[in-house]
């Protein structure tokens, strides 16, 4: 397990970094269903996710051990671009391995931060054994997207803003749901949770197609999924739950929920129309449970984690009613 030592310094490290990023409500919503929510607007972090904290914090602490290093990760998108930029930031040359299909917006964003991109086949070819490969033969720092203790950490600020916000309105946190992709924020969200809002009950949701994780917690171990299949939510599209973030996980969430493509573009024309934010279909998940009436709260606040915005404008527009 992660000491709460670590979760705190990564806070300490991303201050002045990472932006704060609102916590958002709508009251139409909140009288509808009996309780009241916020939601974790990450979406408007910079690159438009919460992958930027656990990348440069995990950045920073291998140079300030090791010294200078080129960088490799592989990534979807939303990874490729937090590395992309902590890599700018930090003075360090990246090189990310991304799937030929990604979304245009996410490979023109990693592009712009001065990344050197490698595309591959994300139905044919191993993305992570790419990545390995490069770094052993371009003596590379692999950054991977959940599974390293420090990119947990990292991302584990995304629940410390949300804790001392609401305590900021006199507020605690009885639900958080969070998108489950590797499963690294939401294993950083626990990790943060159980030490600052012990009393804090932790949902996660994935696409239906794509439930990994809810598979393996049933099994009680990793299971690999069927990855043929297709989603709109190309950042959660993950065949295995992470090595290190399962068992974390495993102590740490208290129920999985699953959604459909057809409730997740419900939420994003949601989001667009009644918050005014733009949301890509991963990050609408948590959202996409909420309006479906699907989940009982524990209490009288949840906080939901609008994990990313990262989709082309022209998409967005054809997917929202």
């Amino acid at each position: 397990m992660i000491a709460l030592e670590k979760i705190l310094d990564a806070n300490t490290v991303l201050r002045g970094i990472v932006r704060e990023t609102p916590l958002l409500s709508s009251n139409k919503l909140n009288q509808s269903l009996g309780f009241d929510v916020f939601f974790k607007a990450e979406s408007e972090q910079h690159t438009g996710s919460f992958k930027i904290r656990g990348a440069y914090y995990c950045m920073h602490q291998h140079l300030m051990d090791h010294g200078p290093q080129n960088v490799v990760a592989y990534s979807s998108g939303n990874h490729a671009q937090g590395v992309a930029l902590a890599g700018s930031l930090l003075g360090l040359f990246t090189t990310i391995v991304m799937p030929s299909d990604a979304p245009k917006t996410k490979i023109e964003g990693t592009r712009n931060f001065g990344a050197n991109i490698i595309t591959y086949d994300r139905y044919a070819e191993d993305r992570e054994q790419i990545a390995i490969e490069y770094a052993d033969k371009n003596n590379a720092f692999l950054v991977p997207p959940y599974n390293h203790e420090d990119v947990i950490a990292g991302q584990s600020t995304v629940a410390i803003e949300a804790v001392q916000q609401m305590a900021l309105m006199d507020l605690s946190i009885d639900d958080y749901i969070c998108p489950i992709g590797g499963g690294g924020l939401i294993a950083g969200s626990g990790l943060a949770l159980k030490n600052l809002s012990p009393k804090t009950r932790i949902y996660g949701v994935e696409p239906q197609l794509f439930n990994d994780t809810q598979i393996s917690f049933s099994a009680g171990s990793r299971r690999k999924i069927n990855i043929k299949n297709t989603s709109i939510c190309d950042a959660l599209m993950v065949d295995t739950p992470g090595e290190l973030t399962f068992p974390i996980n495993q102590q740490q969430i208290n129920e999985i929920f699953t959604v459909d493509d057809d409730d997740v573009i419900e939420a994003m024309t949601f989001a667009y129309h009644e918050l005014g934010i733009i949301l890509e279909p991963s990050g609408a998940v948590g959202l996409a449970l909420i309006l479906k009436g699907r989940f009982t709260p524990s209490g009288k606040t949840v906080v939901v984690v609008f994990s990313g915005g990262n989709i082309d404008a022209s998409e967005h527009q054809k997917l929202i009613k």
